[in-house]
């Protein structure tokens, strides 16, 4: 196969756990692969997996808050490696706090890189794939918050609740140019993101109380996640996929989790937010 005739694939958030380890899995299907994160100083692990691979790499630092910086940068993606034929929106953002106390900027940071950003990357991606006029695949990290309400994660939760339907509308109004569009909601997974909350000695009791409502007895890993995506993204495995939105939790919202905190709701007056055990 020719450089030309590769398969391109983009991944944000690439520096995260679950971006490198999705975007060194294109890498090994024959994909060559750009790779984005705000900060490009975290990107050399992951561009030098994907090399490792045989792919062809670009990396750049891009806030996806900022649309002409996205557009700028998907731009310099197709003039170098060629038209993206896959996107894996993943870059996303969360802080705990009270939706009614919490700081405001807090509350824009959440829309502005996971509902804003995400669809800034989406609708440019989406447009290249239309002027390429080959179709493709988009699949965007929703989490199992779109679905499953988290307390004290309740910014979070509402702009996942966005992008899963996002993924619906663009799947309806993407199907002509036929450019699928799917969604992932990834469960407790062992990342940077989730190690203070799961290690410590406050974090082995939660880990013990979440395993133990875990039904498949572990808590994900990122391959777990990359598997899924690259699944979803290859028209052999999910051509007749599109508009869904995939749990991938170890069945942990059967049970109501992710739970990080909780609070006794017989006390009247006051909320006083604790980690379940």
């Amino acid at each position: 196969m020719s450089e030309r005739e590769r398969p391109v694939a983009l991944v944000t958030g690439a520096a995260g756990d679950i971006g490198q380890a999705t975007a060194a899995g294109f890498a090994r299907r024959g994909y060559d692969v750009a790779v984005f994160d705000r900060r490009p100083d975290l990107l050399t692990e992951t561009a030098e997996k994907c090399a490792a691979e045989g792919a062809r790499v670009h990396a750049a630092g891009v806030d996806q808050t900022d649309y002409e910086a996205v557009r700028a940068g998907l731009a310099e993606v197709v003039s170098t490696l060629g038209p993206i034929t896959a996107l894996f929106a993943n870059a996303g953002y969360g802080k705990f706090g009270e939706l009614t106390d919490q700081p405001l900027k807090e509350w824009h940071r959440h829309v502005d890189v996971n509902l804003n950003g995400t669809y800034f990357v989406t609708r440019e991606v989406a447009n290249a794939m239309i002027a390429a006029g080959k179709g493709g695949s988009i699949v965007i990290n929703a989490s199992s918050g779109a679905t499953q309400y988290s307390d004290l994660l309740g910014a979070y939760c509402v702009t996942k609740a966005a992008l899963r339907m996002l993924a619906t509308g663009l799947a309806s109004e993407l199907g002509n140019h036929r450019i699928r569009v799917n969604a992932v909601e990834p469960g407790v997974v062992e990342t940077g993101m989730t190690g203070p909350m799961l290690n410590g000695e406050q974090g082995k009791e939660h880990r013990a109380f979440l395993l133990s409502d875990t039904p498949v007895g572990r808590l994900g890993v990122p391959d777990d996640i990359a598997e899924l995506v690259l699944f979803l993204s290859a028209e052999r495995t999910a051509g007749f996929i599109t508009g869904a939105g995939v749990p991938i939790d170890g069945g942990q919202v059967i049970h109501g989790h992710p739970r990080w905190y909780r609070s006794d709701y017989r006390v009247s007056g006051k909320a006083e937010w604790e980690v379940p055990r």
